[in-house]
């Protein structure tokens, strides 16, 4: 099997690589600030304007937003990005955000959104765990009432990243009050600049922070309904879908991995041989990650069913992430913990290893996915409620 791009398959991803050729060490320490400085994950405000200068953003949408690009395309470029060091947490985010209006907004929101996306003006986030309502997210409280034009939404949501650098969230609410688990859910694309909004840092292990989001009586208009009132739980599973698709820590172990090895280079004698096998191990793993990626991307592409094969590549990958950094630390010893910020790697490798502890966490605990993937992807029978 053939598993090279042909000239048409890697045109975006060659483009990439033509943009990463244009940063210097100055340009890139210049966009490593401006992401601890936003104090998120891998969001650059920079370089999203450059992507969309480029034409980079919502590839495989329809004309006249995207460009009409397939799904290994779309896939090839967006690893380029990652592996050459570029945040691209933005891209996928705000890509979710377009990609949800696609498939279930009206004319009008998509409209309005999809030209802002694509320019790199509007930005998302996902409004949807709560404190009593993580895991299962079935179990949400916030409510939005129906007044006139608008609903009224009253709430709390916790754990959003990025939403104080973003335009809009997609908040999950319940639009019936006696609706039970799925039903009566509803979803609203709501501006976070109106009234009654208040955005609280939660800082996190990995070096930046999610908030904890309250809506006090906020008025949102219900032309931003998303789907039909009390489908929410349709709209939002093709996001979350699509979140599960994304490579959790694969990529960036992929890259830290080949970074790792050219620092190595030449001191094959000092590592013990059990060290060499792991090394050689991980090598294998992280392909083998990669494939899971690529193979969930083009099962998208092919139009079919993504929500079993998707948790699975985000369990394998998350925690092949874990277990690498944990071992390259490790072997580097005690200078990874106390790392000099002139050694980039060095640094590197201890913010990484503070990332990874969330991995398995975030989009979904391990626990959650492999009982998505017994189900959807194994065909196992689901075990009953108590």
């Amino acid at each position: 099997m053939n598993f090279r791009p042909d000239k048409d398959d890697a045109r975006y991803r060659d483009r990439m690589r033509a943009i990463a050729d244009s940063y210097g060490w100055a340009e890139m320490k210049a966009m490593r600030e401006e992401i601890h400085e936003l104090d998120v994950e891998r969001y650059s405000f920079a370089f999203q304007k450059r992507l969309a200068d480029e034409g980079l953003i919502g590839l495989t949408w329809p004309k006249p937003y995207g460009r009409e690009a397939r799904v290994d395309q779309q896939f090839l470029m967006a690893e380029e990005l990652e592996t050459q060091g570029f945040p691209g947490y933005g891209l996928t985010t705000n890509q979710r955000g377009g990609g949800m209006l696609l498939r279930s907004g009206s004319p009008e929101l998509v409209a309005e959104h999809l030209p802002k996306v694509v320019s790199g003006e509007y930005t998302y986030c996902q409004g949807l765990s709560e404190p009593g309502a993580g895991s299962d997210l079935l179990a949400l409280k916030t409510r939005a009432v129906r007044d006139g034009d608008d609903y009224v939404v009253n709430g709390s949501k916790i754990w959003t990243s990025s939403a104080h650098i973003s335009t809009f969230t997609s908040l999950l609410v319940r639009t019936d009050p006696d609706g039970k688990r799925h039903r009566g859910l509803s979803l609203l694309l709501v501006p976070l600049d109106l009234p009654g909004i208040t955005i609280q840092p939660i800082e996190v292990m990995g070096g930046w922070r999610v908030n904890a989001v309250f809506y006090d009586n906020v008025r949102v208009p219900a032309r931003n309904l998303v789907g039909e009132e009390g489908g929410g739980w349709n709209v939002i599973t093709g996001n979350l879908d699509e979140e599960r698709a994304m490579s959790f820590g694969g990529t960036e172990t992929r890259l830290l991995c080949a970074r790792l090895i050219h620092r190595l280079s030449g001191r094959a004698d000092d590592l013990s041989e059990i060290d060499l096998q792991l090394l050689g191990q991980f090598v294998m793993e992280l392909e083998a990650d990669r494939l899971l990626y690529l193979r969930v991307g083009m099962q998208a592409a092919r139009g079919e069913d993504t929500s079993g094969s998707g948790p699975l590549s985000k369990v394998y990958g998350s925690e092949l992430a874990q277990r690498f950094i944990e071992w390259a630390c490790d072997l580097l010893g005690t200078e990874t913990l106390f790392a000099d910020s002139n050694d980039v790697l060095m640094a590197d490798m201890e913010e990484q290893l503070r990332v990874a502890t969330v991995l398995t966490n975030i989009g979904g605990t391990s626990e959650v996915q492999r009982n998505i993937v017994a189900a959807r992807y194994l065909g196992l029978p689901r075990e009953p409620r108590s």
